[in-house]
């Protein structure tokens, strides 16, 4: 079978560091206002209106099992609030690697890819 037909975690070093630094830019000036400046949502963070926490155990409890193609369908559909879908596919994809690198996923040499095949085969998971 091909690399492309293998499923992948994402604890399997799926983005680099540079990628999640980029995220992190975007993050900030597109969704840090609603999600807290920790990805922590509320009611963790108190000046937050009521948003879901997006990275660490309450993030993998919601989303464990689920592919990062359907993470990433989500929130270019439903995001920012809004506007969604006013992000490019590399800002919504690097996003979702300043996401994962927030929950401690390690970074690697390979980006996450903007393709929605190739990530439909990388899933969200509990660390092993």
């Amino acid at each position: 079978s091909t690399a492309s037909d293998q499923m992948t975690s994402v604890w399997d070093t799926v983005f680099t560091e540079e990628q999640a630094n980029r995220g992190q830019a975007v993050y900030q000036g597109a969704c840090g206002l609603c999600h807290g400046r920790r990805l922590n949502g509320a009611p963790d963070d108190p000046d937050m209106s009521s948003t879901p926490p997006l990275a660490r155990a309450r993030f993998l409890r919601i989303w464990g099992g689920r592919s990062l193609a359907t993470l990433f369908s989500y929130i270019r559909a439903t995001m920012p609030e809004s506007n969604p879908n006013s992000l490019t596919e590399q800002e919504y994809t690097d996003v979702i690697a300043y996401m994962l690198s927030v929950g401690g996923m390690p970074t690697g040499n390979e980006e996450l890819p903007t393709d929605l095949q190739q990530l439909a085969h990388m899933f969200i998971q509990p660390r092993p």
